[in-house]
């Protein structure tokens, strides 16, 4: 049986275990990943409807193609991929808790169901945020731009279509982890609200490139996870001034 470690300053686990832990937990959420893409597999055209809504409301006469005989299911394959790890997200979040709590004092232990509760809160409003307010105004500005302005007749591919979905749902929902990642770091102390503040100006100019990186190249997409990123960064300054230590803040004061 393992032994216990209150104090993790008191052990320090070699290499080995690490990757050994790191290598259990990633298993583990590839399972239950794997376990929820069955189920919605069996139910991917109730979901394929769900992501075609959006291009339905803005162009109704518009209709996806596919170009390879095998377009089609690995279409299905990755709206599966999506929604499984949606709705396994809860235990993921928990396994990546898991793999960093050796390294965590007794009582930063407890913060265990906050982290879980909030990291797939803020992944799932990212998720909702970026289907249901960033996609419909992406789709009209990109397919009517090519009507108006090269005389472009749209076909689009469902591979396409659905891999810009899932492209644009996971760039809002990662990145809406933000303020849970920065309180936390603020919480062990690893970060400081002092920091925050500092690198602020730098934070606005890295947003937008990041933006522009992680969405598709349109105006509306990189400003829509832009401006997000900015307010949730000033949330996260306030709230690392709530949950920094005030021990560490006192040995900061004293130097």
């Amino acid at each position: 049986m393992a032994q216990e470690h209150k104090n993790p300053e008191e052990y320090e686990a070699p290499i080995t275990e690490h990757l050994s832990e790191l290598r259990t937990r990633l298993i583990r959420s590839l399972i239950a990943v794997a376990v929820g893409m069955v189920v919605v597999f069996t139910q991917v055209d109730f979901f394929f409807d769900i992501f075609k809504e959006p291009l339905n409301k803005a162009f109704p006469e518009l209709k996806l193609v596919a170009l390879t005989p095998t377009e089609s299911f690995f279409t299905a394959f990755k709206i599966a991929f999506l929604v499984g790890f949606v709705v396994a997200s809860p235990f993921v979040f928990y396994q990546v808790w898991k793999f960093i709590e050796p390294a965590l004092y007794e009582e930063e232990k407890k913060l265990v169901v906050p982290f879980v509760f909030f990291t797939t809160l803020f992944f799932v409003s990212g998720s909702l945020f970026a289907f249901f307010g960033v996609l419909p105004l992406a789709i009209k500005f990109l397919i009517t731009f090519g009507y108006t302005q090269l005389d472009v007749e749209a076909m689009i591919s469902v591979s396409s279509y659905i891999s810009f979905v899932i492209r644009l749902i996971l760039a809002f929902g990662i990145t809406f982890e933000l303020p849970v990642i920065l309180s936390l770091l603020a919480r062990l102390g690893i970060v400081t609200p002092e920091a925050l503040v500092k690198f602020r100006p730098f934070f606005v100019v890295s947003a937008f490139a990041l933006a522009a990186f992680l969405t598709p190249p349109d105006v509306i997409s990189q400003v829509f996870l832009a401006m997000p990123l900015i307010v949730f960064y000033e949330l996260s300054i306030y709230m690392a001034k709530i949950l920094y230590p005030r021990s560490e803040r006192s040995k900061i004061s004293d130097s």
